[in-house]
């Protein structure tokens, strides 16, 4: 049996549009932790801060639904997802197989200019040391890791490390981030470059296994402690 091919043409329309506007304008927010984990998102609120009506409001919210950054429950209405101790535990578990992977494959197949690019986002994270832990720092320790994904030549690889970033980063508050892991990360950031550079796949892998299972073990403890200090909190 002939299967048809349907080819779409024209651009997309302006309701479809304003949807993906709404869309990543409410992550942003999230991100930027204008929403925090825990809030409740009313729909009204969104749109006047938006300046748009309800509908692509509601359809950006469940795609967020979809995706994993906002709950939804029928008395409670929308909120910002919180990200518990279970789900940092599964989502550094998948990061640490596509790292490994993208390492490996990294390392066989990138050329001068890849790792050129690899050492400009090493050195972007290396020397913005803010005081604490900041949005911004989050976001360049990701590009680093996006770099060495991009170099495995795997867009389904680089699409995945991604999402699983905005997961822990988007979804986690910094209160309780130690400053002192930010040198650390930057050291062991380092030390993989250079392994890279002389090719060493066994070395590099045992690196970055180490400082993915580093930064998991800083996620729970700040989690973790966080989660006390709101208990204490609550009975006072």
């Amino acid at each position: 049996m002939a299967i048809k091919m349907i080819k779409k043409t024209g651009k997309p329309n302006h309701a479809t549009t304003l949807i993906e506007e709404a869309y990543r304008k409410i992550k942003q927010m999230i991100f930027e932790q204008k929403l925090v984990p825990g809030q409740r998102l009313v729909n009204k609120d969104l749109g006047d801060m938006l300046n748009m009506s309800r509908t692509p409001i509601i359809n950006a919210l469940n795609r967020l639904v979809q995706d994993g950054f906002v709950g939804f429950e029928s008395f409670r209405g929308f909120y910002v997802r919180p990200i518990d101790l279970q789900e940092v535990w599964d989502a550094f578990g998948v990061r640490e197989a596509l790292e490994v992977y993208a390492v490996e494959q990294a390392i066989k197949l990138a050329d001068f200019n890849d790792l050129k690019l690899l050492e400009e986002k090493l050195r972007e994270h290396a020397h913005y040391v803010p005081h604490y832990y900041t949005r911004k720092k989050f976001f360049l320790d990701s590009l680093f890791h996006l770099e060495l994904a991009a170099m495995s030549k795997n867009g389904v690889l680089k699409f995945l490390l991604k999402r699983n970033f905005e997961h822990i980063y988007l979804r986690a508050r910094l209160d309780n981030y130690a400053p002192q892991r930010m040198a650390a990360a930057a050291d062991e950031h380092q030390r993989l470059v250079e392994r890279m550079k002389k090719k060493d796949i066994i070395g590099s892998i045992e690196i970055i296994r180490n400082h993915v299972q580093k930064a998991r073990d800083h996620v729970i403890r700040c989690l973790s402690d966080q989660e006390g200090d709101e208990i204490q909190a609550s009975q006072l």
